[in-house]
Order: C-alpha cells, then structure tokens, then sequence
C-alpha cells in the first residue's frame, strides 16, 4: 500500500499512512503535502504504521530521515509522531534517534492516543 495523507485542518494534524516506503516516496509526499492548499506551517504530523507489513532497513530509514530533514523546515511542521503496532518496531527506533541526534521533535509510540497527546501539548 503506496503512502497516503490526509489533513485534519481543524486538528492541525497530517496523518500519513501506508506501508514502509523508500525514501523517494517520501520526498513525493512531502512534496505533495507542501503543495497542499490545506497544509499550513506549523502543523504536526502522524505516521501510522499499525497496518503496515513490510519494515525498512535501517539504511533506508537513514535515507527517509534525510528527506524529513530537508523538508522539515519547508514544512514548518511542529512535531511528528510515528506510532507503531505494540512491541519493538525497530524502524521506528532507528528514526527517533535519529531525529533526537538533529534535534527534530520526532517521537515513536505504541498508542495512538499517547501520540495525538503529545503532539497536542
């Protein structure tokens, strides 16, 4: 299942979901996300990965990661927040440490819940 989004303008959230996806997916959609007339800067964002099937490699995460950070200052985007099916979603890790290392406020989840109230603090 190819990434999709949408956006809750109320909310002030972008749900992306999908499966994993390489890092030219990503670009694609971020780009389609900046283009978007409802998108406004500051923002948070939402991976859904709870139906995903298929993780990355870390090395594709690396390049995933890459593309965020070229887009995240575009993007304007608040916070993001990846959540994932219970247990240890390695992938995910792989990106919150990333993103702590570039001081992105990225975080993994294993709750939806714990996710939304985190981006809404």
């Amino acid at each position: 299942m190819p990434l999709a989004y949408r956006i809750d303008a109320g909310d002030r959230i972008v749900t992306i979901t999908g499966d994993y996806a390489e890092p030219a997916e990503w670009r694609r959609l971020l780009g389609a996300v900046l283009r978007d007339p409802a998108y406004r800067k500051g923002f948070s964002f939402i991976r859904d990965l709870r139906m995903s099937e298929h993780p990355v490699s870390a090395d594709t995460v690396i390049g995933i990661m890459a593309v965020v950070r070229e887009h995240w200052a575009q993007l304007g985007a608040y916070r993001a927040a990846i959540v994932t099916r219970r247990g240890i979603d390695k992938p995910a890790m792989v990106a919150h440490a990333l993103a702590d290392l570039d001081d992105l406020p990225l975080r993994a989840f294993t709750s939806y819940e714990d996710a939304v109230a985190w981006i809404r603090e």
